[in-house]
């Protein structure tokens, strides 16, 4: 293992006495962290129609923008991540507080498209990229045998985020205009990001503690379990997860289900007012989208801890696939609102299943630079789907084929999902 003993040995007595395992705590900064930050990106979509109707930027331009954006925050995920285990979160996330924050803000002073790409495409990516690299990792190293309930829970905050923050967006570009309200936002999410980064700690080993609070006198089969776990923990060096066949199958598996991820983000908006619903109703929809996210981390990270990682991907991607295939058919408020609640629950368990398996395959000790990785390598397939849905818009007058390409893309990742295992075991590193 890569832990420091002599810090372990001097903050024995500090874990010790603690009553609330800590990393409760670091799941609660988590929530808040991914809640504003998720929250403020899933405003992008209610953004558009201002800047369609000020500028006259067609869709494809502005899809283009969250495509540069989505592109460089699943990239910079590996170099961040490789920062967080070296330099720990807090570090990592100040830095991502300041960059995200005034990519928002800086939105309000955008006169042309180039603006965008630089403030939003690449400042705020930057900063958005640091936000998730100290989160999901963050918990991945402070539990085992409770890993998805955690992960569950803090992530979760994206979906609370989801629900609160675009109806705020939506009022505050009501009431002040979109420009004063890209300010207001990206204030909001500095300071949040800020303060959350000031809780998080790397490992629980550095302030004495062991994974999901264990002590030496942890009993009970979930206790005895964790105990062996962490006595025979293998750390993956990143070069040694890269050799393996579970690691380009885990890879491939999310580069097909995020090919389409951010379909709703960027053209969710657009497509209820296509159809003829209100705007009111796609407002529900981001709601609605939001709470399934939100349930969909809570049921499939504690399940998955159950059944196990691969039952729950395989339930997730075959319900992702039932949702595309219902828009579709989607002419109506219920259907719309149905997609909008299958599509979060399946997203939901398919985001909160990724840290989880990777971590369960490679350990923790090096859980931000090989998760940041797999990260760089599949996430930027979620900028490739906005663009695509954007240009057969443009090019048909309609999202059909985009929906198409949604479900096959997501029967390929279930395929995947069914073959893929651990890597065989190597020998202990100490």
């Amino acid at each position: 293992m890569i832990y420091d003993n002599t810090v372990f040995i001097r903050g024995q007595k500090k874990g010790s006495d603690q009553k609330l395992f800590y990393g409760w705590v670091i799941t609660g900064a988590v929530f808040f962290n991914l809640a504003m930050s998720y929250g403020a990106q899933y405003s992008f979509g209610i953004l558009f129609p201002s800047l369609i109707e000020e500028f006259k930027w067609n869709r494809q331009t502005l899809s283009g923008v969250f495509s540069l954006y989505n592109v460089m925050y699943c990239v910079l995920a590996a170099i961040l991540g490789r920062a967080a285990d070296r330099f720990g979160p807090k570090i990592v996330l100040i830095f991502g507080s300041i960059c995200l924050g005034s990519g928002i803000g800086l939105i309000s002073q955008v006169n042309a498209p180039w603006h965008l790409y630089v403030v939003y495409g690449l400042l705020a990516s930057l900063g958005m990229s640091a936000s998730y690299i100290t989160a999901s990792p963050t918990v991945v190293k402070w539990f085992i045998q409770k890993r998805g309930l955690a992960l569950g829970l803090s992530q979760s905050g994206l979906g609370v985020g989801v629900i609160a923050i675009p109806p705020v967006a939506g009022f505050l570009i009501t009431a002040f205009g979109w420009r004063q309200a890209c300010i207001i936002l990206g204030s909001s999410v500095f300071l949040v990001l800020f303060a959350m980064a000031f809780l998080l700690i790397g490992y629980p080993e550095r302030i004495g503690l062991k994974p999901d609070g264990l002590t030496g006198n942890s009993s009970g089969k979930s206790g005895k379990v964790v105990q062996e776990t962490i006595l025979n923990e293998v750390t993956w060096s990143v070069k040694e997860a890269i050799r393996t066949k579970s690691f380009w199958l885990v890879t491939a598996m999310f580069f097909c289900a995020w090919l389409f991820v951010f379909f709703p983000l960027v053209h969710l908006m657009m497509f209820a007012l296509d159809i003829g619903l209100s705007k009111r109703v796609a407002f529900m929809g981001f709601s609605i989208l939001g709470a399934g996210l939100t349930f969909g981390r809570l049921f499939t990270g504690a399940i998955s801890d159950r059944i196990g990682r691969k039952q729950a991907l395989v339930a997730s991607f075959a319900l992702q696939v039932f949702a595309w295939l219902l828009i579709t058919r989607t002419s109506s408020s219920w259907t719309f609102l149905l997609f909008a609640a299958t599509f979060g629950l399946s997203q939901g368990g398919n985001a909160v299943l990724f840290p989880a398996i990777t971590g369960d395959y490679f350990g923790r000790g090096r859980a931000g630079s090989i998760i940041g990785i797999i990260f760089s390598i599949a996430g930027p397939a979620s900028a490739i789907g906005p663009f695509v849905a954007g240009y057969l818009h443009d090019v048909t007058h309609h999202y059909q084929w985009a929906f198409v390409l949604g479900a096959l893309a997501n029967i390929i990742a279930l395929i995947i999902a069914l073959i893929s295992k651990p890597p065989r075991q190597k020998s202990q590193v100490s």
